[in-house]
């Protein structure tokens, strides 16, 4: 039985948002209690991940676009599962790498041949409104996620990690079953050789995209985005952890705290993004480019504030907002890019965008991870901050290319 695609891509954004933040809301108090990782091992275990997702990128979406978006989705999901069963499973610092690159691999599969898989299929909707229902959606998914990966961590930290894994499993399975794909047609002809039809696809990707100056700019503020997200992933929880006092209220101990947090932080975007929405069917594309522009600098300005604060009730306000300006620039940057990107190649230009973000995560984790561990954890936070500037810069540029 097939389902209507936009409803399966609904279903899909609930779902794996809400087994993601299962498996990954106490993930880092998991590394830094049970596996009992440094500060510089926290980023490290990010630059593994963002390394394998670097790697695969490219050929991960060219197959897609070359055999099947939903294959690639597929594929995805189950690796997911694998690499958070072994996650969870094994507490040791190596095989919580092994877990980064299995998973890693697996987002790959799925980032772009998702996004492709819907442009191509519901072809007649607002790119704008798909991606921002789906990311309002997967938040929708992220606070039961959140609920319950703390509900089962207070139980046991490796509890949740692992259920999700099985879980990503069975909806794997579920998917097999109800997601359709009407509309896809191959990049080009394949030929007896993967490898060789591989590389062809890829050259003329590159070829299109260097006679394209707004993705080139749209592509270089992403590079700049991935710069700037690994300390403030890896390093945020040692921050509350280690420079600002938790209070104990009831049942709220730190571990606890951290589920909270997560649940404000979706709840806020899942508020937010309705405006956006609304504000973006009212004022067209055309407004993209000052609503990055704020969600970036408010990122920066929230950041560099986040790192600043010892006090916690600032802090923790300063961080739902630096999340939710992260939260809402990435579907409009999506929905940006998706417009000037041919259907062919969408999956393979999509994962050339994850590439460069992963590559941005791979040269900005290291660095903020030596400063944290050099001199603080704020000043690794600060450091993440500046990173992303340029970006500010870029966008007046892919906003004039793009008229």
């Amino acid at each position: 039985m097939r389902f209507k695609a936009y409803s399966v891509y609904l279903l899909f954004k609930f779902c794996f948002s809400l087994l993601f933040s299962m498996a990954t809301v106490l993930s880092l108090v998991y590394h830094l209690e049970v596996v009992s990782l440094n500060a510089f091992q926290l980023v490290l275990v990010g630059t593994v991940l963002e390394t394998s997702c670097f790697i695969l990128e490219i050929p991960t979406g060219v197959v897609a676009d070359l055999y099947s978006r939903r294959r690639s989705v597929l594929i995805g999901i189950f690796l997911y599962g694998a690499g958070f069963i072994l996650e969870g499973s094994l507490p040791w610092f190596g095989t919580v790498l092994l877990a980064q690159i299995i998973w890693g691999c697996g987002d790959t599969f799925i980032s772009g041949a998702l996004e492709a898989w819907i442009s191509s299929e519901e072809r007649s909707r607002s790119m704008d409104k798909i991606f921002l229902r789906g990311a309002q959606i997967a938040q929708a998914g992220g606070i039961l996620g959140v609920v319950l990966g703390t509900l089962l961590g207070n139980l046991d930290l490796q509890l949740p990690i692992v259920s999700a894994g099985i879980l990503c499993l069975l909806l794997g399975l579920a998917l097999l079953r109800i997601m359709p794909e009407t509309n896809f047609s191959p990049a080009q002809e394949k030929g007896s050789n993967l490898f060789s039809d591989m590389l062809e696809l890829f050259k003329v990707n590159l070829t299109f995209i260097k006679r394209a100056p707004v993705l080139l700019a749209l592509l270089a503020i992403t590079f700049c985005g991935g710069l700037a997200s690994e300390g403030f992933d890896r390093l945020s929880t040692a921050h509350f952890l280690e420079d600002t006092l938790m209070p104990s209220l009831g049942l709220l101990n730190s571990v606890t705290w951290f589920g909270v947090m997560s649940l404000l932080g979706s709840a806020l975007g899942i508020l937010t993004s309705q405006v956006l929405i609304t504000y973006l069917e009212k004022r067209g594309s055309a407004s993209r480019t000052g609503v990055v522009f704020l969600t970036s600098a408010g990122y920066i300005a929230g950041l560099i504030l986040f790192a600043l604060g010892k006090s916690f009730w600032f802090v923790l306000v300063v961080y739902l907002i630096t999340g939710l300006m992260r939260s809402l620039k990435e579907p409009i940057l999506a929905a940006w890019m998706n417009e000037h990107v041919e259907e062919k190649m969408r999956a393979t230009v999509f994962s050339t965008n994850g590439q460069l973000d992963a590559f941005g995560q791979i040269i900005g984790g290291p660095l903020v991870g030596l400063i944290a561990q050099q001199f603080s954890v704020s000043w690794g936070l600060i450091c993440t901050a500046l990173l992303l500037l340029p970006a500010l810069f870029l966008l007046p540029i892919a906003g004039k290319t793009a008229k």
